[in-house]
């Protein structure tokens, strides 16, 4: 492919007026022609040529239309007949500063183990040996345990976290040098799997992964700033455009971020998130307040606060309120009058909340605090968030609507892999496994819907995402009739979570997400049209 022509605007910091059509023709910078041209505007839906002017678009229109905006410096780029979109918006993404085995889809215990040695045998001087990415079904019997990495590695400490980030399985060497016993109590929200003679069998979750992890060297800042300008190399490669980071805070990385800022490096535009804390106090809120008024964009910018109130599926630790098959109901980490405190006062202070939220019992707690937050302040138009909102109850669903609520959902979490249909499905039972992760549902239903990867938890390639939720299917084809394929969505309602819903959700509806003549020339050009054929040639397309 040529040279990728994602973000065309250079991220210049430019005003967002648009210029009058007489003064354009003397200034443009460039224009594309011969294209199929997506805009996901409903009024102008389909172009075939755009002019760019500095970071914004000039117009959008016919061929004809647009080469009278040239001059005689003016570059002129031939699509010839590629599909050109607004560029990807990913709406839940988080920076990983640390470096660490990838552990993806990793087959089987044996595979997990090759990949875990092959990394330290590349990394001799690190102290620790840390991993990512593995599912409940690479282990026999679906229970991760320490003897499985004391078996290659007994005398270095290894700790690998779980794809989803809230669990994770320490060796006997890591357990040892973080002092985690047989005797240590679980920790608040958190919970030291055992086996049934009460040994430690080295898994560890939500809260109780920070005992061993926060022995875990951190990065350097160098290290730090080195992983934030790779990380946005791969962005840019796979069309985003815009990401919202939610981590709650940047913490240790903010120096990164602002050396790459003063840099001129950003290849992406970031919404930033803070923490939504319980009993916040003032102090912390005009902090935050602070950082919503220095940083406002386009390239960087605050105003939301991310908080969570249960765990996953998965671990059995999402908070649900029928028990799951095999018992329990979850972990919920707040109580609903801590919960409608807490969002009343970050509501009263103007932020977005953003909460995680993944069983049907968290879901419904985090509606109620929105509603609460609403009555109590007389607040409107906040467009405060739930995170992921895997197992909604179906009659929560008309909510989102009415309360004006974002549903930010990960397109690949409806990825039917082998641990989503022998761990996650078999936890939930048919009846909710049914309207798990099912968009098309969220969409009927009303609500706005903005797709994000949750990166690096899953990949942040949105064509992925995209082909997921089109066939819920794996990229090798299965399940053959797709999983409860009757929430599948269209390739151009996927398109539209991942560019002008996820503008909208971030408040930049009229900055960016759609493209519209003067707006920022954020896009994509994309070497198949993933608006024919069948699903399956989302797979084999590349952002050029």
């Amino acid at each position: 492919m040529r040279k990728p022509l994602l973000l065309l605007s250079a991220l210049f910091w430019a005003t967002q007026v648009a210029p009058s059509p007489a003064f354009a023709a003397d200034h443009t910078d460039r224009i594309f022609v011969n294209g199929n041209i997506w805009t996901a505007d409903e009024a102008h839906p389909l172009a075939e040529a755009l002019a760019v002017r500095g970071d914004k678009l000039l117009a959008v229109g016919s061929n004809a239309e647009i080469r009278k905006l040239a001059a005689a410096d003016t570059a002129i780029v031939d699509l010839h007949g590629r599909l050109l979109v607004p560029g990807f918006n990913d709406a839940h993404w988080h920076f990983s500063s640390s470096d660490h085995a990838d552990l993806v889809d990793s087959a089987d215990v044996a595979d997990l183990q090759q990949r875990l040695v092959r990394y330290a045998q590349a990394h001799p001087a690190k102290a620790w040996i840390t991993g990512r990415g593995w599912g409940y079904s690479a282990f026999p019997g679906k229970l991760p345990e320490k003897k499985y990495l004391d078996a290659v590695m007994p005398d270095r400490p290894v700790f690998i976290w779980e794809r989803d980030g809230h669990m994770g399985v320490a060796n006997s060497k890591a357990l040892a040098l973080a002092g985690v016993t047989r005797d240590t109590p679980d920790p608040v929200n958190g919970r030291i799997e055992r086996d049934a003679h009460g040994e430690l069998t080295g898994e560890l979750k939500e809260s109780a992964v920070g005992l061993v992890a926060e022995h875990i060297p951190e990065p350097s800042a160098e290290d730090r700033y080195l992983a934030l300008k790779k990380t946005l190399d791969e962005a840019a490669s796979y069309g985003l455009t815009s990401l919202q980071e939610v981590s709650q805070g940047w913490g240790d990385d903010e120096s990164a971020f602002l050396r790459v800022l003063a840099e001129g490096g950003m290849k992406v535009r970031f919404y930033m998130s803070v923490p939504f804390r319980k009993n916040p106090n003032a102090a912390d809120l005009e902090l935050f307040q602070s950082q919503r008024d220095q940083f406002k964009g386009p390239v960087l910018k605050f105003g939301c606060a991310k908080g969570m109130l249960d765990g996953t599926v998965d671990a059995r630790t999402a908070a649900m309120f029928e028990p799951y098959v095999g018992g329990g109901t979850g972990i919920p980490m707040w109580t609903q009058e801590e919960l409608n405190q807490a969002a009343a006062a970050y509501d009263k202070a103007g932020l977005q909340i953003m909460l995680h939220a993944i069983g049907d019992k968290a879901i419904h707690m985090a509606l109620d605090s929105f509603e609460y937050a609403a009555k109590t302040n007389g607040s409107s138009g906040r467009r405060h968030r739930v995170e992921h909102m895997e197992v909604p109850r179906l009659d929560d669903l008309p909510r989102f609507k009415q309360l004006g609520v974002i549903a930010s959902t990960q397109a690949l979490f409806a990825n039917p892999d082998d641990t989503t249909l022998n761990n996650y499905a078999v936890l939930l039972g048919p009846a909710r496994a049914s309207h798990a992760n099912a968009f098309k549902l969220i969409d009927d239903a009303g609500a706005m819907q903005a797709f994000g990867s949750d990166h690096p938890v899953f990949s942040h390639e949105a064509l992925r995402g995209i082909y997921c939720a089109v066939a819920r299917k794996t990229p090798e084809g299965t399940p053959a009739g797709g999983w409860y394929p009757e929430n599948r969505i269209s390739v151009e309602a996927a398109l539209r979570h991942f560019t002008r819903d996820g503008a909208y959700a971030s408040f930049d509806e009229n900055v960016k997400g759609t493209l519209t003549a003067g707006k920022l020339a954020d896009f994509v050009v994309l070497s198949e049209d993933i608006l024919s054929g069948p699903p399956e040639n989302i797979l084999k397309t590349k952002c050029c």
